[in-house]
Order: C-alpha cells, then sequence, then structure tokens
C-alpha cells in the first residue's frame, strides 16, 4: 500500500462499531468479535491499537498470531452486528423480565 494512501486511512478511523477478525496460523480456529474502541498509534510503522475483551474468543488467537483484520462498517451496516452474534439466552431473557 502507498504510504500515503497509508496515512490518509489511518487519518481517517472514525468513532463507531468495527467486526474484528482472527484466526490461528492454520486458519482451522476463527474467531470474530465487535469492537467500537480504536485509535491510531503510529504512521510508521503504521499502527492501531484495538480494546478486545480478554474473554473474547478472538484474544487468545490475536496473542499467538499478532495479527487480525478490522472490518469498518457504514452508517447503514450497524445493526450487523446483532445477526452476527445473536444475544445469549439468558441475556435475552433478562431483558424480557424487565420490559
Amino acid at each position: 500500500m502507498d504510504a500515503n494512501a497509508k496515512k490518509t486511512a489511518l487519518r481517517m478511523i472514525p468513532y463507531g462499531l468495527y467486526v474484528l477478525t482472527a484466526a490461528d496460523k492454520s486458519g482451522s480456529r476463527v474467531a470474530a468479535a465487535t469492537v467500537n474502541w480504536v485509535t491510531q498509534v503510529a504512521f510508521e510503522p503504521p499502527l492501531v491499537v484495538v480494546g478486545v475483551k480478554t474473554d473474547s474468543h478472538a484474544h487468545p488467537l490475536i496473542k499467538e498470531t499478532k495479527a487480525f483484520a478490522l472490518n469498518v462498517l457504514g452508517k447503514g451496516q450497524q445493526r450487523l452486528p446483532a445477526t452476527l452474534f445473536p444475544v445469549s439466552r439468558f441475556v435475552a431473557a433478562r431483558r424480557a423480565r424487565r420490559s
């Protein structure tokens, strides 16, 4: 990637919702997580920092491979994570009791 294009991309990191994906070195274990905290750390080399919960399935894969993909969701895609990561039955039942 062109150095100026990298700088432009890093400067344009918006606040929003992202889908982070990671895989082990063989590609046999894959995980995804929603992320809403991303910030630029450096231009050279181009680095970002991402907040990933330690109990996330993606966390050990990232620690192992030191790699992940960060997918930026557009305005019309904000509900997409709900289809990828359905609310657990426990949380859904708790919400139902509150209403």
